[in-house]
């Protein structure tokens, strides 16, 4: 991606093409076993015309990080503060590093089209009326709320937490594989072989995006690429 050639100009392109929608919101996952043990997650997604951020909110004395894709210099800058120090890093924007780049630089619609069950149930969700969708495979059911007037699909949205070399896309791979095209409010995984029902819940939606979100102003950052 570092040649200035036809292929990596359209595939700037489509890059820039690739999601429509400006704007933020947090994205809580609860897990709960069978067993009642819960754990809950929060990551907040910045979408910007030409750039994206999402900062993986930590627990206990671990530091958040933020992430910064800018497809442009095709980086991803990780952005984090401990013990009152600022530090980063620089990563090559390639499958290597983002194992789910495919998913979230596509155009939004051009997933796999497949029929998923429509069960007609309806419900308002941050304001917005969703409509229902179930998928069902060999380890996962999966019940969604999809609100069809935005354009960011949920495969997109998940895709940016795959960061780093050998991370794990199975959840991504299904979801892609059942044909989700749209932004799922709210998503209920029941997950077969681990006995676990994860929720996806979107809150605090916004049409504002700071800039101060993808600032690197003052942090010491190391550039992972010269070694690549």
């Amino acid at each position: 991606m570092k040649i200035l050639c036809t292929p990596f100009l359209l595939l700037l392109t489509t890059i820039t093409l690739a999601q429509n929608f400006t704007g933020s919101f947090d994205l809580v996952m609860t897990q709960e076993s069978a067993s009642g043990n819960m754990r809950q997650d929060t990551i907040a997604y910045y979408f910007a015309e030409t750039k994206t951020a999402i900062i993986i909110r930590a627990k206990g004395n671990q530091p958040d990080l933020r992430l910064v894709f800018v497809p442009a210099d095709s980086t991803i800058t990780g952005l984090f503060e401990m013990n009152e120090k600022k530090g980063g890093y620089i990563l090559p924007m390639n499958d290597k590093y983002w194992p789910g780049m495919q998913y979230a630089l596509r155009d939004f619609g051009t997933g796999p089209r497949m029929n998923l069950n429509d069960t007609e149930s309806k419900e308002t969700i941050n304001g917005i009326l969703c409509h229902e969708m179930k998928c069902e495979s060999e380890k996962y059911d999966v019940s969604l709320y999809i609100a069809p007037e935005i354009e960011l699909s949920l495969v997109q949205v998940l895709a940016y937490q795959s960061v780093g070399a050998g991370e794990d896309t199975e959840a991504v791979d299904m979801l892609n594989a059942c044909g989700v095209q749209g932004f799922a409010m709210r998503s209920i995984v029941s997950d077969k072989k681990r006995d676990a029902t994860i929720t996806l819940a979107i809150q605090n939606m916004s049409s504002e995006v700071p800039e101060r979100i993808f600032s690197t102003e003052g942090y010491s950052i190391s550039d992972m690429r010269k070694n690549n």
